[in-house]
């Protein structure tokens, strides 16, 4: 049995909600400032994404301004081709004077680029905090569990698609001495100190994790998309946000992005069961079409979870015409809780 997971944010919250809940009649003084500040750290790292909307709104005004008008579509078109006019800089500073490159740097890279630069060097600083690194402290047992739930119940294949750009994800389902239980694809060594993916690696590996709309550490070099290694900076950051409607174009025009993509096609044309977990979908058109065009048939299970599984619900009806399960996390408040909760996901 195969099954598939697509996660947004509302699973972050639901971390965060469990690391508050810890009691702390049993801890020192220390101990509560750590809970607090490893929370609040997930709660920032979680809102981040708002911030392109705020710089989305920047851009506009800086077309306004200037007497420009210019839709949604072709801003985000705009955005992105300048992301990937400035991830071949290097080659072009072989051919163009100096003067022509500081002239493309005034325009494009201090407007467009450095707000867009600036959100994923917050997600970067968030996973070099310490606060972030002790996320997987507060769940010891959650990997151990997950792969022997996995074993018990002969899953063959579990495929996880999330939303998130962040590692809260990755994080916890590390294994203790290191390494993660999941596989992104990303293996071979690419340029520059990055991973490049291996496409094989995807569709072939048992288990997956797979950033559907870009990380902070991903990264556009020549026109593609590489994934950096620990402690280097990213100058050109792959992350689609925005506009909904947009988001199925840039996705297939990214080399990793459109493999996932594919690979979740995939999933829902082979697998019966999928698990929507604390994602609205309500900007998610590109997915939901997926879901009606390969996973809306006979002999699948289709389950959403959040503290508002009805809403969820609501908004994949329209493309899934079979009965929809819905679970609360309402009442998840430790890791146990967690782990049962994952039990019961992957319970058909």
């Amino acid at each position: 049995m195969s099954i598939a997971f697509i996660v947004g944010n509302g699973f972050n919250y639901l971390v965060e909600d469990i690391i508050r809940k810890i009691p702390t009649r049993d801890l020192t003084a220390k101990q509560i400032l750590t809970k607090r500040e490893t929370a609040d750290s997930i709660r920032a790292i979680t809102a981040l994404w708002k911030k392109f909307d705020d710089a989305f709104k920047a851009f506009h005004e800086h077309f306004a301004e200037k007497g420009i008008k210019i839709s949604d579509e072709d801003l985000i078109r705009l955005i992105y081709t300048v992301i990937n006019l400035f991830s071949s800089m290097d080659g072009f500073e072989k051919i163009l004077p100096k003067e022509d490159i500081a002239k493309l740097n005034t325009v494009f890279s201090g407007f467009l680029l450095n707000k867009i630069r600036e959100i994923a060097k917050e997600f970067q600083e968030h996973e070099n905090s310490a606060a972030y690194g002790r996320v997987r402290t507060y769940f010891p047992n959650l990997t151990t569990e997950l792969e022997q739930m996995i074993r018990d119940k002969n899953l063959s294949k579990v495929s996880i698609f999330t939303t998130n750009y962040d590692g809260i994800l990755d994080t916890l389902t590390t294994w203790p001495r290191g390494g993660f239980m999941f596989s992104d694809g990303f293996a071979k060594s690419g340029p520059l100190s990055t991973l490049e993916m291996v496409p094989e690696y995807t569709h072939g590996n048992k288990l997956i994790l797979a950033h559907l709309h870009g990380s902070y550490k991903f990264s556009k070099i020549y026109g593609r998309t590489y994934k950096k290694r620990d402690g280097f900076d990213n100058e050109e950051p792959v992350m689609v946000f925005n506009n909904p409607k947009m988001k199925e174009e840039i996705v297939r025009n990214d080399n990793v992005l459109s493999e996932y993509f594919d690979l979740l096609g995939t999933c829902l044309s082979k697998y019966d069961n999928l698990v929507i977990l604390g994602n609205s979908m309500e900007a998610e058109p590109h997915i939901k079409k997926l879901i009606a065009r390969n996973f809306n048939r006979n002999g699948t299970s289709l389950t959403v979870c959040s503290r508002s599984p009805d809403a969820i619900a609501a908004e994949v009806k329209p493309f899934y015409s079979r009965k929809i399960h819905e679970e609360t996390t309402r009442g998840v408040e430790t890791e146990g809780d967690l782990i049962n909760l994952f039990d019961r996901l992957t319970t058909i």
